[in-house]
């Protein structure tokens, strides 16, 4: 086991770095923090968490850790929770992440080592089973995720015990471990008791699937990435070529598409987003609170509720900010050629003497575009140029009044052309910015 820790180190290129040990004071975890006294070249802190939920034995458990720790000649960190905190097993484990968060902070930390091992992944992915998870929820608990490590993964509970019992190292149960109110420890205590029953090598088998899963994961998503190579453009699918897609591929696309973004992404709910897309080429469906599944244009998107964007500053020459773009006002001679219509530079008649506001789209707002006699309905107009609904309130327009002379990167009012007997105009540049 030390071997295979050491190996675990260099592999992962913490060799001379800080590594914060979590250590509660059961078997894995004194196991795994004597394991790292014994190795060179690191610099070990051990730090515990007082959760604060049994009184005296909570407070035993802290003295323990410390000890345990000082007689390894470890530096020890401890924080305690007030008692009055929420009692879950949810809250408990956000609580603990929170606390090595916070350590590794504190000590400038490279990593921090987790004594899960094979038993704790076979119990998790049991969990997760019961609870309802896709394929990639079958990984279980990764060996390495962002800073924490956890090199005892491949041991057994029994072969952490057994080098305890080897090397003499001392450790504590925490009796809540025992209390099956928790489901964890229900999974532990009763049901996989069960399964041995079936398979005495059932924490083994498990393990073996929970690798062949990992390596068989790693195949879907060369595919999903392949696939997506194909319909994915910005921020967006391009819906024909996602209608193209064999019907496993689009429900694993729209699965992902919508990871952090809704609660339940179940098979059902899957299916039922992959049939909206398919069945309609412009129309929306909700997700959870203000969030949309839209489809519109040959494009797959989502979008927040159509709450418009309410805003309006004036003109000046010079820097203008307006939402999130810079627009750039500046007199100018009139150039020999003018930019094409995706640079966002224009070249316009302006009279200061008018007051021209930078505004979103009202209610009424008409232009006269160019080469054109009389005015139109801004809303025709982007109607017609087939500018979805969520972006049109999003378009910074110059205007007087409700007479639009410019909506940016879409319609020019005639009423700024410039005609080529002027000497000069106002050259204006527009760049979206964060």
């Amino acid at each position: 086991m030390i071997k295979s820790v050491k190996k675990f180190i260099v592999e992962n290129n913490l060799s001379g770095k800080t590594i914060l040990v979590g250590l509660s004071g059961g078997a894995d975890s004194s196991v795994l923090c004597d394991i790292l006294s014994k190795i060179d070249n690191i610099k070990v802190i051990a730090i515990h968490l007082n959760h604060n939920w049994r009184g005296e034995e909570s407070k035993r458990d802290e003295e323990f850790a410390q000890n345990f720790a000082k007689q390894r000649n470890l530096e020890f960190y401890s924080e305690k929770l007030d008692k009055s905190l929420k009692k879950t097993e949810t809250n408990a484990r956000e609580l603990r992440y929170k606390f090595f968060e916070n350590c590794k902070e504190k000590f400038n930390a490279n990593a921090v080592f987790l004594a899960h091992n094979k038993n704790d992944n076979t119990e998790t992915l049991i969990y997760r089973l019961i609870k309802g998870t896709g394929p990639r929820g079958l990984i279980s608990i990764p060996k390495v995720r962002d800073f924490y490590y956890r090199p005892l993964l491949g041991f057994s509970r029994e072969e952490i015990e057994h080098y305890a019992k080897e090397n003499k190292v001392k450790f504590i149960t925490d009796s809540s471990n025992l209390n099956t109110k928790y489901k964890r420890n229900l999974i532990r205590e009763e049901i996989l008791p069960k399964m041995k029953e079936i398979n005495p090598n059932v924490i083994n088998s498990i393990s073996n699937f929970i690798a062949l899963n990992k390596e068989n994961q790693k195949i879907v998503d060369r595919e999903i990435e392949a696939s997506l190579l194909k319909i994915k453009k910005d921020d967006y699918f391009i819906r024909s070529k996602f209608l193209g897609l064999d019907d496993e591929i689009k429900n694993e696309i729209i699965n992902r598409f919508l990871q952090g973004k809704i609660k339940t992404r179940d098979l059902k709910t899957v299916k039922k987003i992959v049939k909206f897309i398919e069945n309609n080429s412009s129309s929306k469906i909700s997700l959870a609170g203000n969030l949309f599944l839209k489809v519109y244009n040959d494009k797959i998107y989502i979008i927040e509720n159509n709450e418009k964007i309410s805003d309006e500053t004036a003109l000046k020459l010079g820097e203008n900010r307006f939402l999130n773009y810079k627009i750039i006002v500046e007199k100018s001679k009139l150039p020999k050629t003018f930019p094409k219509e995706d640079e966002n530079v224009y070249y316009l008649k302006l009279d200061f003497k008018n007051e021209y506001t930078i505004r979103t789209r009202k209610r009424g707002d008409k232009i006269v575009p160019f080469n054109g006699m009389s005015p139109q309905k801004l809303k025709d107009v982007f109607m017609k140029k087939k500018i979805p609904l969520e972006e049109r309130d999003k378009i910074p327009l110059i205007a007087i009044k409700d007479e639009v002379l410019l909506a940016f990167s879409y319609q020019t009012s005639e009423k700024l052309r410039v005609d080529k007997n002027d000497e000069t105009c106002y050259k204006i540049t527009i760049e979206k910015g964060n």
